[in-house]
């Protein structure tokens, strides 16, 4: 082969290979704007806190199995339109979309820690770090159990739950097409424009 040929090659490979590590990544560098326009936007007591949620998430993303990141994604994107859309009191809503955030991300770390170690003991094993005694044989065969719980809670109960939570956070008031500044300045000045 030719050399101009053969750095073509080379080329194409290399694109193809970050076009498929970006698209294997991908739920991973969509979380990426709505994180960083939380924090940018945030005020400035609240920046540190978001920042640190937001490498937690990041983390969780990367470190939990399927279907956690694409329920992260979706979390996050969320809670910003909905912060974005209040017009109220974005500020508590964005202190209540980062903790909801948080908690959920660590739950997810944590499970994934729980079922990797879990995996690894026997049944007996499980069952006598659980408990002792007599409960040994119930906790045993409670195990699958207790599993499909937590499953049930990452991706079906959490999720739901935090999305009513922004539901009511979005409708605690009536949409206005102002902020409440906007409108006590326009009740007091009646209506003019000017600052008279």
């Amino acid at each position: 082969m030719k050399p101009p040929l053969i750095c073509l090659i080379w080329i194409v490979n290399g694109l193809l290979a970050v076009f498929y590590t970006l698209l294997d990544n991908i739920l991973l560098l969509l979380l990426f704007p709505p994180l960083i326009w939380l924090a940018r936007t945030a005020v400035t007591e609240q920046r540190r806190w978001i920042a640190i949620t937001g490498v937690v998430v990041i983390g969780a993303a990367f470190a939990v199995p399927a279907p956690i990141p694409l329920i992260l994604v979706v979390m996050v994107w969320a809670g910003a339109i909905a912060i974005w859309t209040n017009r109220f009191n974005p500020k508590a809503l964005r202190w209540r979309v980062n903790y909801s955030l948080a908690i959920y991300a660590l739950t997810a770390i944590g499970f994934t820690a729980y079922a990797s170690y879990a995996s690894r003991l026997s049944l007996d094993t499980w069952a006598s770090v659980v408990s002792s005694g007599e409960a040994d044989a119930v906790i045993t065969q409670g195990r699958s159990f207790l599993n499909r719980i937590a499953i049930w809670g990452l991706w079906i109960i959490l999720p739901i739950s935090y999305l009513a939570l922004l539901v009511q956070g979005a409708l605690v008031h009536p949409p206005t097409p102002k902020t409440p500044a906007e409108l006590i300045h326009t009740v007091r000045a009646r209506g003019r424009d000017g600052d008279d």
